[in-house]
């Protein structure tokens, strides 16, 4: 495919139960759409999807409560989700069927979503997805196992949510500079960097978040997420972290034992594997030089699997 001129079109589209900032790289209809991680902003991505559009024309944009989109009137289920980025593409010209590339909690939106809508997905990206088997941590490790292993977000969010409410968005920004992504990237601008901590230091992104988090842990929610019965029909690349970065962070940051981080990064590869049992046909993909931020860390890689896919 001929490499093009990157160009951006930045809009924000109001539809019923929500309006969404969001970015398209490239010319023409829109063919790749990347739906974040938990609590990300489009700073994270932008000059992933600037590379991407090179061969793409690339949808980038703002989960309802995040940065420039305004907070939506529906819960934040994997299904509401799923019915806003659905309403987007109708405002959006895109080809008949459009690749989806989730990272994390962003790769179990899109999974849904190719449930809903499958006329709608030609191919599905998975980056280190959120499984929804995720419980599975809390049953099957001890409880010093889980409280080392990370793998809870909530209590980070309500103790961040809590700070941002104090009016100290300006201590939770100065902690976050060295958390993560900045932790995996020092490559991004002013600009960027600038962007992300503004969000950081807001009271409405832990609110969604913690939203997100609790719906995509849901039962309720995620009952109908796994069918081995009727399997994902359309192409799926799940692309996970290299599991000796893993237990090293594991380790480093939540003071486990080498064993405890093996234990726990096993079932993380194991509990991630249940996508590609649901898929016809479905491709694994290990990242290895990434941990859980495989788009910053190794965009080279990215980029292979989305171009890979041009060729189904």
């Amino acid at each position: 495919m001929k490499r093009r001129n990157v160009m951006m079109e930045s809009r924000i589209i109001q539809f019923p139960s929500a309006a969404l900032a969001c970015e398209i790289y490239g010319e023409g209809k829109v063919g790749l759409v990347i739906e974040m991680g938990l609590g990300a902003v489009m700073a994270e991505w932008r000059r992933l999807a600037q590379r991407l559009s090179k061969r793409h024309t690339v949808l980038l944009y703002q989960r309802a409560g995040y940065g420039g989109s305004g907070i939506s009137a529906l819960e934040r289920t994997p299904g509401n989700i799923a019915l806003e980025l659905h309403q987007l593409l109708g405002h959006i010209p895109h080809e008949e069927k459009v690749t989806l590339l989730g990272h994390s909690q962003g790769g179990l939106y899109v999974w849904n979503f190719a449930q809903v809508y499958p006329e709608l997905v030609r191919a599905l990206i998975l980056l280190d997805p959120l499984s929804p088997e995720d419980d599975r941590f809390r049953t099957e490790l001890t409880d010093a196992e889980f409280r080392k292993s990370g793998v809870d977000k909530t209590a980070g969010l309500r103790m961040n949510l809590k700070l941002t409410r104090w009016h100290l968005g300006w201590l939770v920004r100065r902690m976050m500079a060295s958390a993560p992504p900045f932790y995996y990237d020092s490559g991004f601008s002013k600009e960027e960097r600038q962007e992300i901590l503004e969000s950081l230091g807001k009271p409405q992104t832990y609110e969604t978040a913690l939203a997100e988090y609790a719906a995509a842990h849901d039962k309720n929610e995620l009952t109908e997420l796994l069918d081995r019965e009727n399997k994902l029909a359309c192409p799926v690349t799940m692309v996970t972290h290299d599991s000796a970065l893993s237990c090293r962070e594991i380790e480093q940051f939540g003071g486990a034992s080498p064993e405890e981080a093996m234990k726990t990064e096993a079932l993380w590869q194991e509990i991630m594997g249940v996508y590609l049992s649901c898929a016809q046909r479905g491709e694994l993909v290990r990242a290895g030089h990434s941990s859980h931020y495989i788009h910053l860390t190794d965009p080279e890689l990215v980029c292979r699997v989305v171009e890979g896919l041009d060729q189904l």
